[in-house]
């Protein structure tokens, strides 16, 4: 293989793991109810899941929207798997750690989570803060998630995460149907070509999304009742 030819090859390997490395945050503001809003643009659908993009203002990269309707699932569950750090290497191909921080309530913590990238790319990093809540007419249940500075000491061989803000948004529809949608944008913190990560962004929250659906069906997350959630018919 020509020089050029392997160093495009390692470039572009890096931006896909860029990309995933979006849903390590994934998922600007906390989702809201519907992606019908002005300057969302349909990038794929498929399997019942919907992924969409659109322009962030002072950003050359894309923010991304995800949204699914489940079947058969519980609020509690949702929230348990999205809030367990150690959930994040089954959602997530390059989630190489994540750990809980500090744990300020039932409701709030403080998460670390280290993406493992592929040469040439370096390892990024970021403590992102969660924060759960739930309306206490609808039922909808968020989280508004983002990176915090000044928690824990930055790693010389990785990149801290400069910007990372995102949301999850649980839609109770009645007869055990949830509307799943997740919002996010991230500024990966390195001299990256924004045109080829924003045309990797469609997959990688695709597969977030799927391997939800699946794991919210383990035992451990569909048997669990969150006293601080209150589930909808």
């Amino acid at each position: 293989m020509q020089l050029s030819t392997c160093r495009e090859t390692c470039l572009l390997v890096g931006m896909k793991a860029i990309a995933c490395l979006l849903c390590a945050a994934l998922f600007v503001t906390p989702a809201r109810a519907s992606a019908q809003e002005a300057d969302w643009q349909l990038r794929k659908e498929q399997g019942g899941i919907r992924v969409f993009t659109r322009e962030q203002q002072g950003s050359n990269f894309a923010a991304v929207r995800a949204e699914m309707i489940l079947e058969d699932v519980r609020l509690s569950s949702l929230v348990a798997l999205i809030d367990d750090p150690s959930a994040c290497a089954l959602l997530e191909a390059r989630c190489a750690a994540s750990y809980t921080v500090e744990r300020v309530s039932a409701t709030e913590q403080f998460v670390y989570r280290h993406n493992d990238m592929p040469f040439p790319i370096k390892d990024r990093d970021v403590v992102m803060h969660f924060v759960w809540t739930q309306d206490p007419v609808s039922g909808v249940v968020v989280l508004d998630n983002r990176n915090i500075d000044g928690v824990l000491p930055e790693n010389p061989r990785r990149i801290r995460l400069p910007s990372a803000i995102s949301g999850w948004r649980f839609e109770p529809l009645g007869d055990g149907r949830v509307l799943a949608s997740s919002e996010g944008h991230l500024e990966p913190g390195a001299s990256l070509p924004a045109w080829l990560l924003n045309s990797l962004l469609v997959d990688a929250p695709f597969n977030t999304m799927e391997a939800v659906a699946a794991a919210v069906k383990l035992p451990r997350y569909r048997e669990v009742q969150l006293d601080f959630i209150v589930e909808r018919d």
